[in-house]
């Protein structure tokens, strides 16, 4: 995740991202000091062939009984920058203020990308620029509105290099917020993935069993970060191999991945690994965030009996660190309740006015992400009319 030093241009068909690459293993290196470049090509998303609109139009926000929804944010979190404490959270605010009906976020399944640590207090940072503390109140906040799939490896699972745990023990950051996920998720329908002590724990995905319309539906859930430094308590591409594997062993009725990149080779890398993750590891979605802007949303069909759905970018949503963006969305997923195949995907466009963490929704004519489906424009209702795309999956 990349703050306040984030652009976007675009190089004929190609939309480039722009990085400030920061690695806290290393000291020395300043946030800021290299530019990278992602490029999205056209060849990526040629076009294939999906239902006509009128087979079954946009679905709307309460879907009904016949379809289990899926629904994805990118870069969220409620942090002061480099503070030894987090602030009061204003979450439920911020959250109540851009979806008041609780329509537009909260599906069945809801992740989100959550950018910082969670935790009481941090006694010191990597000298990085940018780093973030979360108290545990907003993931509180953020589950009683909706989310119940929290992703947590990314580039700042491991700001702090010295925490207080929930007791008061002193920890590493990482540990920090596995320690206080554990807490907040005792007992409730959620999720969470990416933190924990060494390989072997990361390594393997959180499972649960939800009720959802009438059905027990065991989800399989893990987050992993890719970028150019090693990482020590959170999940990353050196044990990507692993996680993979235990992701299609683990019995389940669906695979959900989080991926979150750090500069330009490593979103190509998670890019390829999102994408087999569909093909070869019996995955159904994949949320990936990184960029901060939105990247292209690809539907892969698997083989005969499943179709995978990848959204390679989500973007920024709600982070009070972030610059304003005028390409982010929230991605959504409609499967069959009972076969559990994808029958419509969804795309939401919205805009980050960052520091007062305004999230608004685009306009009728906002562009849409590249995708390798024909996207129908509609306008779906909420506590407001929603401009979104949309495209039925055979």
């Amino acid at each position: 995740m990349r703050i306040k030093k984030h652009a976007m241009t675009s190089l004929g068909s190609c939309v480039v991202f722009f990085f400030f690459p920061a690695c806290k293993k290393n000291p020395k290196w300043v946030e800021g000091s290299d530019v990278l470049a992602v490029a999205e090509q056209d060849v990526d998303y040629s076009l294939r062939l999906n239902d006509d609109p009128s087979v079954r139009p946009a679905l709307p926000f309460a879907a009904g009984a016949d379809y289990l929804d899926i629904r994805g944010v990118g870069d969220t979190a409620w942090s002061n920058l480099k503070a030894a404490t987090p602030p009061v959270s204003g979450m439920a605010a911020a959250l109540k203020k851009f979806d008041p009906t609780r329509s537009i976020l909260k599906g069945d399944l809801n992740f989100v990308n959550w950018e910082s640590a969670v935790g009481s207090k941090c006694n010191g940072y990597y000298n990085v620029d940018y780093a973030f503390l979360s108290s545990p109140v907003a993931i509180t906040e953020a589950f009683n509105h909706g989310f119940n799939l929290f992703g947590l490896a990314n580039n700042h699972s491991e700001d702090c290099s010295k925490a207080e745990g929930p007791a008061g023990e002193s920890t590493s950051g990482a540990i920090s917020t596995q320690k206080n996920m554990k807490i907040l998720s005792n007992g409730k329908q959620f999720l969470w993935h990416g933190v924990g002590p060494g390989a072997g724990f990361v390594s393997s995905p959180s499972l649960l069993t939800f009720t959802i319309k009438g059905r027990l539906v065991k989800v399989i859930f893990a987050s992993v970060a890719f970028q150019n430094w090693d990482c020590v308590d959170s999940m990353c591409e050196a044990n990507v191999q692993s996680l993979m594997n235990a992701m299609r062993d683990a019995q389940g009725d669906l695979r959900i991945l989080s991926v979150h990149s750090q500069g330009s080779d490593a979103f190509l890398r998670g890019k390829n690994w999102a994408e087999k993750f569909i093909r070869e590891y019996s995955g159904n979605v994949v949320f990936a965030s990184g960029p901060h802007t939105w990247a292209g949303v690809k539907v892969i069909p698997a083989n005969a009996e499943r179709t995978g759905v990848v959204f390679h970018g989500l973007g920024n949503f709600m982070h009070n660190q972030v610059a304003p963006n005028p390409d982010n969305l929230i991605g959504r997923v409609l499967l069959d309740i009972r076969t559990l195949k994808p029958k419509q995907v969804q795309v939401i466009p919205v805009l980050n006015n960052a520091y007062s963490v305004d999230v608004v929704l685009a306009g009728p004519s906002k562009g849409l992400p590249k995708a390798n489906v024909e996207w129908q424009r509609a306008t779906v209702n909420a506590h407001v009319g929603v401009p979104l795309g949309f495209a039925n999956i055979k």
